[in-house]
């Protein structure tokens, strides 16, 4: 029977070292691109949302998870500014009929034109595009620094 060859590979020690450490690196350069790139489309988000009385640029939140952030909307109207209304009809809820001061008279019903839509959002975050995606490709480069060997 043959005898066993054996190989020795450099570096293998250092190597295996560096597998071990790189869930660690990995999480915390990605984390640290989605901080960054959730607070600049939260500040590019609330540039480009309309203001009538600050409620809706005030109830704009980030949150921020592993792997994951988010820059959302905490107002319940956001969603029809931004995506628009159809033509609809306004019907009174908790009264009989609907009045506004420089009405003529109260009135049963209203037919609303609909809104145009406002996608402050989508803007927000194309403006942010091209820095966010640089700053995942330092956070790729930074990994890569730190598990070279």
């Amino acid at each position: 029977m043959p005898e066993a060859i054996t190989v020795k590979i450099k570096g293998l020690e250092e190597l295996k070292a560096a597998f071990k450490r790189s869930p660690g690196i990995v999480m915390s350069q990605i984390q640290k691109a989605i901080a960054l790139s959730i607070a600049l489309v939260n500040r590019n988000v609330k540039i480009e949302t309309p203001v009538k009385t600050g409620r809706l640029r005030a109830g704009i939140r980030s949150k921020i998870s592993p792997f994951k952030g988010s820059v959302e909307s905490t107002v319940n109207y956001g969603i029809f500014i931004h995506e628009g209304t159809t033509a609809h009809i306004i019907r009174p809820v908790r009264k009989r009929a609907l009045y506004w001061k420089g009405a003529a008279h109260p009135v049963k019903s209203v037919k609303h034109p609909g809104t145009r839509a406002n996608p402050f959002m989508k803007r927000g975050a194309e403006r942010a595009e091209g820095q966010v995606q640089a700053m995942f490709q330092v956070a790729i480069n930074n990994i890569a620094k730190q598990l070279a060997i």
